[in-house]
């Protein structure tokens, strides 16, 4: 309204010239702050330097809003842009065509054009009313379509919840709904744990009787009935029993087909607790003592479980390699062999013996604290004990450190250890005799001795000299 009046009435001024804005001078008005230009000065400004972009772009910058537009005006048009060069009317909006605007609204989702005739400035809200759900959308109001507010009922969401079983408690909200908080117990694949979760939390890992794996060993009896699972804690199923005969076709060691027993006279099997017949070879499965060069095998003869410990010994040394002892190769990467030597050698600080038990150390640094005093004479080296002198003191006081009458002052920080200044004037202390003070002040307790000449008589008393 205030824009019309000011154009109607020719008070209204162009930011480029500062001149009035006449009814039948030709204009432009911008798109996004909707201010008003003289045609002819918003061509100089938009070809001017000082228009463009200061991002580097093409395309000049609005005297008022610096919005950027990439094309220069060149013909004078009404206001929603239907008419070029739009004649006068007395009864219209200057530079209006007088048509209705039929822009689009500012509301992103108001379907109406604008119903009113072409006027400046940004178009009014739609005044059409159409009926709108709420957030949850369980009811619906009739609203003014320009109205941009969510609409929010009394009633509760209800939405289902990400874990699919519990609904939404809160009142009608925008959004997602929040994640189901209630704890429910969840429990491990083999079913010896439990733990509790928020509802729907890693329901994408269960398998119908559990959701984790504990770690543990599943336990579960197998298909046999007779053997338990032997695997870490694992979603169902469980493996086969691997003793089932259907399962076994060879000897414990596997150098002989079950088959070929059976036509040496061995009993058939029938069920996974029947012994596995042996085929009377040494077993020869490799130990997991030996190494990629030298494999050592079980020499037993065939049978069930697991080998025996390789009988084989080997020399090994302690850690300085003072000593050695001899062992079986089973054990040799489960012990760490150490002898009783002390380690004589001097440590880094030169001061100390390092006199550690099977030392394999190369440096020996010494971890004692140094302890010595430092130079202020009041305090004591805290640093790991070294070789050379010890850092200067690195404490420091903040009251001022003066010469014993006072008039020599040394202003904090004072550094630790720092003598009282020196000080020309005369000493003040009180003294024993009472001759003339000729020495300076001093630092020191007790003064220097009295260098004043009297007369003194001789042992006799004879002469005074």
């Amino acid at each position: 309204g205030s824009l019309i009046e000011q154009l109607t009435t020719e008070k209204y001024e162009c930011m480029v010239c500062c001149e009035v804005v006449r009814i039948v001078a030709p204009v432009w008005s911008c798109q996004n702050c909707y201010h008003v230009f003289h045609l002819n000065c918003i061509k100089k400004w938009a070809r001017s330097p000082a228009s463009q972009a200061e991002d580097g772009n093409s395309g000049w910058r609005c005297p008022a809003c610096q919005n950027v537009s990439m094309q220069v005006p060149k013909t004078y048009t009404c206001f929603c842009g239907k008419v070029h060069n739009p004649e006068w009317n007395r009864n219209e909006i200057p530079h209006s065509c007088g048509e209705l605007c039929g822009k689009k609204r500012q509301c992103l989702d108001c379907p109406h054009l604008c119903n009113i005739l072409c006027h400046p400035g940004p178009c009014p809200s739609c005044p059409a009313f159409v009926t709108k759900t709420c957030e949850c959308g369980q009811t619906s109001h009739s609203v003014r379509c320009g109205q941009s507010t969510k609409i929010h009922c009394s009633n509760v969401c209800g939405n289902t919840l990400n874990c699919g079983k519990h609904s939404c408690t809160q009142v009608c909200h925008a959004g997602k709904c929040s994640p189901c908080q209630l704890t429910v117990q969840q429990v491990c694949y083999c079913g010896s744990n439990f733990k509790e979760v928020l509802c729907g939390t890693k329901e994408e890992f269960s398998d119908g009787f559990g959701n984790f794996s504990c770690q543990n060993i599943c336990g579960k009896k197998l298909n046999c009935g007779r053997h338990n699972c032997t695997q870490v804690c694992h979603p169902q199923p469980c493996p086969l029993c691997p003793r089932l005969p259907q399962v076994v076709y060879r000897c414990p060691c596997g150098q002989t087909p079950l088959s070929k027993l059976l036509e040496l006279g061995c009993i058939e099997r029938k069920i996974c607790t029947d012994p596995i017949p042996s085929c009377g070879k040494t077993c020869g499965k490799p130990l997991s003592c030996g190494s990629y060069e030298f494999i050592h095998t079980c020499e037993s003869l065939c049978h069930e479980g697991d080998c025996r410990p390789c009988s084989h010994t080997s020399n090994i040394y302690c850690r300085c390699g003072f000593k050695k002892k001899v062992v079986f190769l089973f054990l040799i990467a489960a012990i760490t062999f150490m002898c009783d030597k002390r380690c004589n050698k001097k440590r880094s600080c030169g001061r100390h013996k390092c006199n550690e038990v099977c030392c394999v150390d190369t440096e020996h640094k010494c971890s004692l604290v140094c302890g010595r005093k430092l130079n202020c004479g009041l305090h004591r080296c805290e640093e790991p004990c070294h070789r050379g002198s010890c850092q200067t003191c690195w404490q420091t006081s903040f009251d001022e450190l003066t010469c014993y009458c006072g008039e020599s002052v040394i202003y904090p920080p004072v550094p630790c250890g720092t003598q009282p200044p020196e000080c020309k004037k005369t000493c003040t202390r009180p003294h024993d005799c009472n001759h003339p003070v000729y020495h300076s002040c001093h630092s020191e307790e007790k003064c220097p001795p009295c260098t004043y000449l009297t007369q003194k008589w001789c042992m006799g008393k004879h002469e005074v000299s």
